[in-house]
């Protein structure tokens, strides 16, 4: 017998009108190992074996850019968050699941602002001048568009996944961002970020934000490559113009525009 779909949505939203708005595991270290075990099947291969990050973003920083209170994370396990690609668990998990994963991610929580030495002013400068970054990155609606959007990179990403992004880009390519290499009949050679991939066509953006697109019987060859088109910094910036523009980078985190 088939539920009408109207008295299925009503279970679901009577089923989250009646979740409490805090923690019921909060602090309940068995609580947050069940959850544990339920983030390696269900969040893991998007966010990492160990949170920190992948397709995802990272969730062990303890800032998120949907709230950072429990309920806030709540909320987003249970609806998913729009414009994303994180899906909603709210039809899989009951709620007492969805605080277990609450409890898990806030045990990894850690604020790493405390070791950052760098000036946020000085890294500001630097990423729009001497490091030419945004050249391929936007920060909110200045920049380029070729790499990933920066405007809330401090709220996904490690200090230490900047650092590594910064001094060897090519260890961790960000999903959705591999090399594109075109070789049309004339012997024009484009290079790019990938926009579309298939059997029979090729989309890329180069590093002055054109974009292509071709269809491989039109071209002499097509290439995808795994590599970052991202330079890498290493000896480009002294240690201490490194630090500040990692402060910089951390502090990107979308206020206003949440």
């Amino acid at each position: 017998m088939r539920i009408p779909w109207v008295l299925l949505a009503a279970a679901v939203g009577l089923c989250w009108a009646q979740a409490p708005k805090t923690n019921p595991f909060a602090g309940d270290r068995n609580a947050a190992e069940t959850g544990r075990m339920m983030f390696r099947g269900s969040c893991a291969p998007c966010h990492g074996i160990r949170a920190e990050g992948g397709k995802g973003p990272d969730l062990t920083l303890g800032t998120y850019s949907h709230g950072d209170s429990d309920s806030d994370l709540f909320n987003v396990i249970f609806n998913g968050a729009g414009g994303t690609e994180m899906p909603d668990f709210g039809a899989r998990l009951d709620a007492d699941d969805i605080w277990r994963l609450v409890s898990y991610i806030r045990s990894l929580a850690r604020r790493e602002t405390a070791t950052l030495r760098g000036n946020r002013e000085s890294g500001e400068k630097l990423f729009w001048g001497k490091g030419q970054c945004s050249q391929c990155h936007r920060i909110r609606d200045k920049g380029g568009r070729m790499g990933p959007d920066l405007t809330v990179v401090g709220r996904l990403r490690s200090l230490a996944y900047l650092k590594e992004s910064l001094l060897d880009p090519g260890a961790d390519i960000t999903s959705g961002y591999p090399t594109v290499t075109v070789v049309t009949k004339d012997g024009k050679k484009i290079v790019g970020a990938q926009r579309g991939y298939d059997n029979f066509s090729a989309q890329l953006m180069d590093t002055s934000d054109n974009f292509y697109s071709f269809l491989r019987s039109d071209v002499t060859s097509v290439k995808r490559e795994f590599k970052s088109l991202m330079p890498a910094y290493r000896g480009t910036f002294s240690d201490a113009e490194l630090d500040d523009l990692l402060a910089y980078l951390v502090s990107l985190r979308g206020e206003g525009k949440r």
